[in-house]
This record gives structure tokens, sequence and C-alpha cells, in this order.
């Protein structure tokens, strides 16, 4: 475990596997700010997010400079109020703003809980390595604690997204449903950005909730030697990278999300127990 950093201006408590996180990951990132990790424990962490948050129990939670925000989408607007200097993310207003807005707030609704049940369900029913593909970027103590509760955590990610049949069938057709919004707005062109002519939160919302399942390079989800896939996922993630929505996103995340390798945006400090 890495030694605590003394007062970083920003922490991120998050799960190194959750997609959500990732996006703030990348907000922060293309907004040039340094940031220290907090990994939290799946169960364990709403002790953790309840206590900072005064009741809510989900993550992301950022902690800037002694402000407390939880959400990612609210996060997003944090950030943009009190770093109007650094780059912009959201336009400041007119219809590109709520053209912004909608489309984060469309693909927040439209791939997160959907990437997550039909993801979780085809990594429970498909024999993957579940533990390794939550806690394998923790720091070693907290990993075996991970791979210890693993059980426990399926258990509870069964229950609260419902992965049943029916129910994953129906995160499939949503996720489809929005894959074709995508191709939509970008009109085929896996060059474009969503808004404007530059990154903007809604890029960085679609690119990074549907990472789990795409797998760019650069993402946490990128695949790892020796790594064995379901089929399903496998099959699906073949067919969505050879769309236009697919390249697009592997372009984005070779050209923008790591951007910071050549000296642009900035990497997270530190990964904390």
């Amino acid at each position: 475990m890495c030694p605590p950093m003394t007062h970083p201006e920003r922490t991120l408590h998050q799960f190194p596997f959750s997609h959500y996180c990732e996006k703030t990951r990348w907000n922060l990132d293309a907004k040039g700010l340094p940031f220290a990790l907090e990994n939290l424990i799946p169960g364990s962490h709403r002790f953790v997010t309840k206590r900072l948050t005064k009741g809510r129990g989900s993550v992301p939670v950022l902690v800037d400079r002694g402000v407390v925000v939880a959400d990612s989408s609210e996060i997003v607007l944090h950030l943009e109020r009190t770093y109007p200097l650094m780059p912009t993310l959201v336009p400041a207003s007119g219809p590109e703003r709520e053209r912004c807005l909608e489309l984060e707030a469309y693909f927040d609704d439209m791939a997160g809980k959907h990437v997550r049940r039909w993801m979780y369900s085809h990594l429970f029913d498909g024999g993957a390595d579940v533990a390794s593909f939550m806690f394998n970027a923790y720091p070693a103590p907290q990993r075996w604690v991970g791979r210890a509760l693993t059980p426990v955590i399926k258990a509870l990610i069964r229950r609260q997204y419902r992965l049943v049949p029916d129910k994953v069938e129906e995160s499939r057709v949503k996720l489809l449903e929005g894959l074709e919004r995508l191709e939509r707005e970008l009109d085929g062109d896996s060059s474009r950005y969503l808004v404007g002519t530059a990154l903007s939160i809604a890029d960085i919302t679609a690119a990074s909730l549907y990472s789990p399942l795409v797998a760019p390079e650069g993402s946490p989800y990128a695949p790892r030697p020796g790594e064995a896939l379901p089929p399903a996922i496998a099959e699906w993630r073949a067919a969505v990278r050879a769309r236009p929505a697919g390249q697009w996103m592997l372009r984005l995340y070779q050209e923008d999300r790591w951007r910071v390798a050549s000296g642009q945006g900035a990497r997270p400090e530190m990964v904390a127990g």
C-alpha cells in the first residue's frame, strides 16, 4: 500500500473498475487537475462515502480542497464552476451547452446501469475470474480482502442489478439503442466530436461508460495477457469495435484519453489503499 499523501488538494474516492469512476478520472485529467486516488472495497465503501457525503453511499466521491462532491455528473458541474480557466468541457451557454448536458444525461442513463447489468451477468455466468476483474488494480492487502469478499459482493450485485434473463436482455437492447444514437449523432464519422470541434463531457461520458464492453487500450478494461473472456463478451467486443461507434471510442481513447503522455492534462498522483 502506498503511504498517504500529505494534504492532497483533491482526492477521488473510487472503485478502479467502475466506469462512472473512469468518467470522473478522465474528467479530471482533461481539466488538467492532479488528484490522489483512494480505492474502496465494494460494500464497506458505504462507511466512507456516507460519512463524507452525509448519507450518499455511491462512488465516485471527490474531495476538492475541502469541498465534497458526489456523483459523476455533479462533479462535472463542480469542476466547470470551480476551474473555469482550465480546458472547458461544457459550453458556457446556449444550444451547445444544452446539447452537451442532454447527451451526458442520456448516456449516463442509457449506458450506465445497462453496461453494469449486461457485463456482470456474463462475467458471473461465463466463468470469468471476477475477483481479478474487480481487484487487479488494488494494492496487495486490499486485493486479498476483495478476493475473500467476492462471493458476498457477487450476491449483492445479483440482487441490486436484478441479473435475471429478461432484465439482461432489456439491457442488451438498451445498449444497442445507445450505440445507434451515438452513430446518428456522429453521422457515422468516427473522427468527429459530439458537440462542436473539441472534446466535451458528452464524449467522455459516452466513451467511458461503454468502455467496459469495448475495452480500449488505455482503459481499465483493456485485455490483459492470458485473460480468458466469456464468449458472449468476446463476441460483443468484436462486433462493437467494428461499428462506427466502436471505432470512435477506440480513437477517443487513443487520441484524447492519454494526451497526458505528451504533457497535456494530469495523471493521478498516487493510488492509496
